[in-house]
């Protein structure tokens, strides 16, 4: 007889409770979040492109050409995978991948950052619902990075900016190309030190339409902390709970709240 739980067993029965307690908008009362949560968030039906998106990903699981990147936790640990391991553990899920699609293609996005395009498969879903689109992309482990541009040149609609370096030094100049900010996704798991002051700049340049996602608000206690940090913020209006990723709205016209939503 098994005493102990296994290591998933919290998890699986805090995301069972999520599941019944927040779902279809459920105990939500703004008109915009109701519409929101269940005419975007939990839409099912697929769109045009994630089936030529998801095949990238299918040709990048077959390559074994040896990559080697830091760890998450300690930045000094070196790891070296095949290309298709890495893809298999870093790159967004599909799941995540349409519900970013779904996001820019409803608010209609147009100035998009991404802190961390991670083999790119997010920035193609960010940028795929029209042509016409400014969207610049910054990487700081160069592996990651030459792995997005071989992505970007097979699949990408858009012109993509692929930018490679620390971002506390690339995003000054790249908040100033795009002026203003309609989307900003962070994928800043590998520089988790400095999401406060990268928070910080981006708020700089938001209006009242402005989204930003974060991937893995619950991985860390680093990560939880910041989330709160986020969430108390006098910009922030709205934010979304989806247990994996958070979505902040700064629309001045609805008011403030935290909402969890099951995703």
């Amino acid at each position: 007889m098994q005493i102990i739980p296994k290591a998933n067993t919290w998890r699986k029965g805090l995301l069972l409770y999520r599941g019944l307690r927040y779902r279809k908008g459920f105990g939500v009362h703004s008109p915009f979040v109701f519409n929101l949560i269940t005419k975007v968030i939990e839409e099912k039906c697929p769109y045009y492109s994630f089936y030529d998106i998801e095949l990238i990903r299918k040709q990048l699981l077959f390559k074994e050409e040896i990559v080697t990147y830091p760890d998450k936790r300690q930045q000094e640990k070196i790891k070296s995978r095949t290309i298709a391991q890495v893809v298999e553990r870093e790159a967004i899920k599909p799941k995540h991948g349409a519900l970013l699609f779904r996001l820019t293609n409803h608010f209609k996005s147009v100035n998009i950052l991404q802190l961390g395009p991670a083999m790119g498969l997010s920035t193609l879903y960010l940028t795929s619902y029209a042509n016409g689109l400014k969207c610049i992309a910054l990487e700081n482990i160069p592996a990651f990075a030459s792995i997005a541009q071989w992505v970007f040149g097979k699949a990408s609609h858009n012109t993509i900016d692929l930018r490679t370096g620390s971002y506390k030094e690339l995003l000054p100049q790249a908040l100033k190309d795009l002026d203003k900010l309609d989307f900003v996704f962070f994928n800043t798991l590998y520089e988790q030190q400095n999401n406060i002051w990268l928070f910080n700049e981006c708020i700089k340049h938001i209006h009242n339409d402005t989204v930003f996602v974060f991937e893995g608000i619950k991985s860390s206690r680093k990560m939880r902390s910041f989330w709160n940090e986020i969430c108390a913020h006098p910009e922030v209006t709205v934010t979304i709970d989806l247990y994996s990723l958070g979505i902040v709205i700064f629309n001045k016209k609805l008011h403030k709240r935290n909402y969890i939503v099951y995703f």
